[in-house]
């Protein structure tokens, strides 16, 4: 059920924006299917990746919450959505704006890279985002599941929750050339590293010498002292 409302909100965004001239739409989709195509002719790659075999939830929970941000966001770019991730650093509970022809909000994303149930608690801080930003509909992207609290409090609102299973389903029902891209995008470079929220460059494994775990490993920032942002080092055991 949530796969369908997250389409018809898609077809929605997509017919919000067509209001060109026949002429006009049929050249840009040649030009588009030219741009997308070049990255993909070469075979070797073509055959490196095979398709559905390509995604899984393996793949989806090594990739780092940036990299899991850059990948929701092109899907829903491939969907003919005007989407951005929006800046690093504090992010006002929106990760992802999708906005109108005429540039105005229409539906924002948040998105969590997680190895625990998404609870209630954040769903409805989304929700009061999505109230005053005045978006009509909110997305929430995890790499696990939700709660039952929380599916329960977005039952009856414009809030659409996408779990591991449901975005690698969207995904396989691509074509070849689209999986193929969000799949180069999802593996390019580093993309287990964390990003630190306040630099944007990768964090580096650090050992604690003091505090309350001293011998224990966590991400630090590349750039301290100037910057002191940490993270935990998670062990991503799931089930």
């Amino acid at each position: 059920m949530t796969i369908i409302l997250f389409i018809i909100v898609l077809l929605i965004i997509t017919i919000s924006y067509v209001k060109r001239k026949a002429r006009n739409k049929i050249l840009i989709k040649i030009n588009q299917s030219k741009e997308r195509i070049k990255p993909f002719q070469n075979a070797s790659f073509n055959s490196t990746i095979k398709g559905d075999k390509s995604w899984s939830k393996e793949l989806l929970r090594k990739l780092e919450w940036k990299r899991y941000e850059e990948v929701c966001t092109e899907y829903l770019k491939i969907k003919n959505c005007n989407a951005a991730v929006t800046c690093i650093g504090a992010d006002g509970g929106i990760d992802i704006k999708i906005t109108d022809k005429d540039g105005n909000l229409f539906a924002i994303g948040q998105c969590k890279s997680w190895n625990k149930a998404i609870g209630v608690n954040l769903i409805r801080e989304l929700y009061g985002v999505m109230v005053s930003e005045k978006a009509e509909y909110a997305l929430f992207f995890t790499t696990m599941g939700f709660s039952i609290d929380a599916m329960k409090f977005a039952q009856d609102k414009k809030i659409i929750l996408i779990d591991e299973n449901e975005l690698i389903k969207l995904i396989k029902e691509l074509n070849d050339i689209d999986k193929n891209k969000l799949h180069m995008i999802a593996v390019d470079g580093d993309y287990t590293t964390p990003t630190c929220v306040s630099c944007n460059t990768k964090m580096v494994k650090r050992i604690a010498k003091t505090g309350r775990n001293p011998g224990n490993e966590f991400w630090g920032c590349a750039n301290y002292p100037k910057c002191k942002h940490k993270m935990f080092i998670s062990t991503k055991t799931y089930q």
